[in-house]
């Protein structure tokens, strides 16, 4: 649950370092300058336009990050800065209220190198969302839970990615089976490779159906002992899933859905069916 109004989970999960970094060390530079403005024994001076400045960006990036006590505190102080009354302490206690908030939160951190998978989840598969754009909720979890290490997830969501893309198959070879899906067409391409060429009765070419039976072998062989897809229902098995396994199943999903739409399957084929 957010408990942030107004801040998704998507940013409070997208918090970096650099932004708390660079909030402190303003604040510590603003607090710097106000010592050094009441030394004992130099003149008075106003405080600086520039702590102005430095309050709104604190503020704003407290806010940016949900911490959303620190944001008012930050406003508090810049009431103080319009009375002239702003002090170092008063920036020191800042820094403290930050400190203690952002300790009451738990951020996850993502490696650099699933950062895309998670925050672009959609690179690389644009054509195939194109396709199947039922999938593009399968395709976004799929990403997301192996940017997270949530592997087991992304595996169930490779699946059901891979399901629409049987189901639009399905519909191009005859599958006749009211429980459209794995199974259903799985049995149905096994039929036609053992009929041969000459016993395709499908639109499709042969050589076609023999790659997209390829690239089935192929996500069956990762998946074996990891997944049942039997009746229909899609099940992982194992609670926990090598990250190169979860790779290789996700790169099997991805070239078989981009197989299936360069041969000219889409979503809107079975769509039509209905």
């Amino acid at each position: 649950m957010n408990t942030f109004p107004g801040v998704s989970l998507l940013e409070l999960l997208r918090f970096y370092a650099d932004k708390y970094l660079h909030l402190t060390k303003n604040l510590a530079d603003l607090e710097q300058m106000l010592q050094a403005r009441e030394e004992p024994g130099r003149f008075p001076r106003p405080v600086p336009d520039a702590a102005k400045l430095c309050l709104e960006i604190a503020r704003d990036k407290c806010n940016e990050i949900g911490l959303q006590v620190s944001v008012k505190h930050a406003n508090e102080l810049l009431l103080d800065y319009a009375a002239g009354l702003l002090k170092a302490h008063d920036v020191e206690a800042l820094n403290e209220t930050i400190r203690r908030e952002i300790s009451c939160q738990f951020f996850v951190g993502i490696a650099a190198e699933r950062k895309t998978a998670f925050c672009e989840s959609r690179k690389g598969w644009e054509v195939i969302v194109t396709a199947f754009p039922a999938a593009t909720d399968d395709v976004e979890e799929m990403n997301k839970c192996f940017g997270l290490c949530r592997y087991p997830a992304a595996v169930f969501h490779s699946l059901m990615v891979v399901e629409h893309g049987l189901v639009a198959l399905g519909a191009q070879i005859d599958v006749t089976d009211p429980k459209r899906g794995w199974d259903a067409t799985c049995k149905k391409l096994d039929e036609i490779m053992r009929g041969g060429h000459n016993q395709n009765t499908t639109k499709l070419p042969f050589a076609f159906l023999e790659q997209v039976n390829v690239c089935i072998q192929s996500m069956k062989f990762a998946w074996r002992n990891k997944v049942s897809h039997a009746a229909g229902k899609l099940t992982v098995l194992e609670s926990k899933i090598a990250p190169d396994v979860a790779q290789d199943i996700i790169s099997a999903t991805h070239n078989f859905m981009n197989r299936l739409q360069e041969g000219g399957i889409k979503e809107s084929d079975w769509i039509e069916q209905l």
